[in-house]
């Protein structure tokens, strides 16, 4: 597959980098030649030039791509780019967008028509993430497939698990409602062979139905959290769709420092509790009664800040946090 990705920002390049691991043509354009300088090593080839260009377009051969993707930080030019892009012969187009209110019906049949067939709302996917992260608290990674008939799910095991040390071909004996499609062992993902066997600290990727996913989490050794009260460390556009989008099942309480977000956020999210203050004073925390809340989820714009202040309330005992990392490097690929 011919894939054209414009913006070598940390989206762009990272997507890039994973797309070129799985043998794609992956051709990634951008204006500022010292982004792309960085990625000689992979295999990918990069262009430097305008993505609203024509010029550009036509040089990297937009008529023969099967997928155009549009991730520049500016949501006007990657719309632009993707309707220049499909005028021009590009098969499918995404764009990466910034405005919640372009992905309702109208937004989309609109955008259809002039050329761009996905829209990429960040944000929103993001507190999807979140939520299903609150629902299934020991999963490290959900996907769903075939609407929902299909899980895969990624689960780290430790010493505690029936399955750690066990070979793959031993696990017939164990039951049949599951399959082991992949290991992810330090920074090496593995496509597992019966003679290969589970290790401590593994990641492990199982399909399977929603009728055993328990049955997952037990051999796993996994305990699951009822998550009902949820500390929200940052205002951000992510906390807003989290808050909207699980609206009615959660207490949220959200802490932000800046004051005007903070009346902001009251009008905006009348349901839940909004705290002016410094999210990471352990101080703030206390007297906010952090002990008594079931997950804390870090959304500020640093994220070392967001790290450190999932580390703090691990220590003050809240079973679930989630951090909101922009920075790629501290994500294992």
């Amino acid at each position: 597959m011919k894939i054209i990705i414009v913006g070598a920002g940390e989206v762009g390049s990272h997507l890039a980098k994973l797309l070129s691991k799985e043998n794609q043509d992956v051709i990634l354009v951008d204006s500022n030649e010292s982004k792309l300088s960085n990625l000689d090593s992979y295999n990918l080839m990069t262009f430097v030039g305008s993505p609203t260009s024509f010029k550009t377009l036509k040089s990297v051969n937009i008529d023969q791509a099967d997928l155009f993707i549009a991730v520049t930080p500016y949501e006007t030019q990657n719309i632009s780019a993707c309707s220049m892009a499909h005028w021009l012969g590009a098969k499918y187009t995404v764009a990466r967008i910034d405005n919640y209110e372009y992905l309702k019906p109208q937004g989309k049949a609109f955008f259809k028509s002039i050329g761009v067939d996905e829209l990429i709302y960040p944000e929103l996917l993001a507190a999807e993430e979140i939520k299903t992260a609150l629902k299934w608290t020991w999963v490290r990674n959900w996907f769903e497939m075939y609407d929902g008939e299909i899980i895969v799910i990624g689960v780290k095991v430790r010493d505690n698990a029936r399955l750690t040390g066990m070979h793959l071909k031993d696990l017939a004996s164990l039951s049949s409602y599951f399959h082991i499609s992949a290991i992810k062992r330090n920074q090496e993902t593995i496509i597992p062979r019966g003679d290969d066997y589970i290790k401590s600290n593994d990641i492990l990727y199982f399909a399977t139905t929603k009728n055993y996913v328990d049955n997952i989490r037990e051999l796993c050794g996994k305990k699951s959290v009822d998550v009902k009260r949820v500390l929200i460390m940052g205002g951000s556009r992510i906390a807003i769709q989290l808050a909207k989008i699980s609206e009615g099942q959660y207490k949220f309480k959200i802490i932000e420092s800046n004051r005007e977000k903070s009346i902001y956020l009251a009008e905006r999210l009348p349901e839940a509790n909004i705290v002016n203050g410094d999210g990471r004073d352990i101080d703030l925390l206390n007297v906010e009664g952090i002990h008594d809340y079931d997950a804390f989820i870090a959304l500020t714009d640093s994220s070392e800040a967001n790290i450190l202040g999932c580390l703090t309330a691990k220590e003050m005992g809240v079973a679930k946090t989630i951090a909101e990392v922009e920075t790629i490097q501290f994500i294992n690929e």
